[in-house]
């Protein structure tokens, strides 16, 4: 048995695979890299940390939406994080937000694009304008609140996805809305896309 043993190791130093003029023993034959992928993680500009392993189900509840880890999570996660902050005209912090403040901010926060600070002037200096049909994650959303008839927007929201939109309430703060919404189909102007 001994004998056996020493051919067999022989044979396999002898005959060993060899790689850029290294001999792989048994003992020193590679390791297989773990190629499990690393979950990203992202922080929200108030610093809550989120990750696409452990936080999925948390920013979809907080924002009512299903978020899968094929979207744009550092939207969401800042989006979340905005859920619930209370309107306040002028306002651009988390003390009080408006509208285009929301906008303005979030759009820094997750793309390190600066935009106008007014909702009319996003649409005339920043966007293309797009039809509905064509929404994607990101895009904006115009409207007319104020009951005049005018072509100009005075509200803006960011698209998130399925219909849904993150904006600044005058009555609510920060939520999430459906563009199916009786009182925002009525109001709508149109969607822009960034294009700064």
């Amino acid at each position: 048995i001994g004998l056996l043993l020493s051919v067999i190791v022989s044979f396999l130093t002898n005959c060993a695979p060899q790689k850029n003029g290294i001999t792989y023993t048994p003992s020193k034959l590679p390791t297989k890299k773990n190629n499990t992928p690393q979950s990203k993680s992202y922080t929200s500009s108030n610093n809550q940390s989120y990750t696409k392993s452990s936080n999925l189900n948390t920013i979809s509840k907080k924002l009512g939406i299903n978020v899968s880890s094929s979207d744009n999570l550092k939207l969401y996660s800042e989006a979340a994080s905005w859920v619930g902050t209370k309107y306040k005209y002028g306002g651009t912090s988390r003390n009080g937000v408006d509208c285009s403040g929301l906008t303005h901010l979030m759009y820094k926060a997750v793309y390190g694009k600066t935009i106008s600070r007014q909702s009319s002037a996003i649409l005339a200096n920043d966007c293309k304008r797009i039809s509905k049909s064509q929404l994607k994650e990101g895009d904006l959303v115009f409207f007319r609140t104020d009951g005049k008839k005018s072509s100009t927007p005075n509200h803006v929201g960011i698209y998130l996805k399925n219909n849904k939109f993150i904006h600044a309430s005058t009555s609510k703060g920060v939520i999430i809305t459906d563009l199916t919404t009786d009182y925002y189909v009525k109001n709508w102007i149109t969607a822009g896309r960034v294009i700064r």
